[in-house]
C-alpha cells in the first residue's frame, strides 16, 4: 500500500462527524459516543449528584432512544441528543 492511500485511509477513520446536542452543533471525532461524554458536550461542568436524561435521534445504531449510564451510541453525521437536568439523585 502506498504512502498516499495509507494517509486517505487513516483520514477515514477520523472522520468528523456533526451532531447536535440541545440544539447546538457540536463537532466530534469518534464514532461513539458514551452517556458521560454527551452529558459533557451538554453541560461542560456537569453538577456532581445530578442525573441526566439523555434521549437521542437519527444515530446509527441504535437509531433511535434513551441513552443512561453506562451505555454508548454509535453515531452519525445529523444525530441528535437532547440532554436534560432531572435533578439529584
Amino acid at each position: 500500500m502506498s504512502d498516499e492511500q495509507s494517509n486517505e485511509d487513516e483520514g477515514q477513520k477520523d472522520k468528523d462527524s456533526q451532531i447536535i446536542v440541545n440544539g447546538t452543533h457540536k463537532t466530534v471525532e469518534q464514532e461513539t459516543l458514551t452517556y458521560d461524554q454527551v452529558v459533557r458536550l451538554a453541560f461542560p461542568e456537569p453538577i456532581p449528584g445530578t442525573i441526566y436524561s439523555v434521549t437521542f435521534e437519527r444515530a446509527k445504531e441504535p437509531q433511535e432512544g434513551e441513552l443512561v449510564e453506562g451505555q454508548h451510541v454509535v453515531i452519525k453525521n445529523g444525530t441528535e441528543f437532547d440532554v436534560t437536568d432531572t435533578g439529584r439523585s
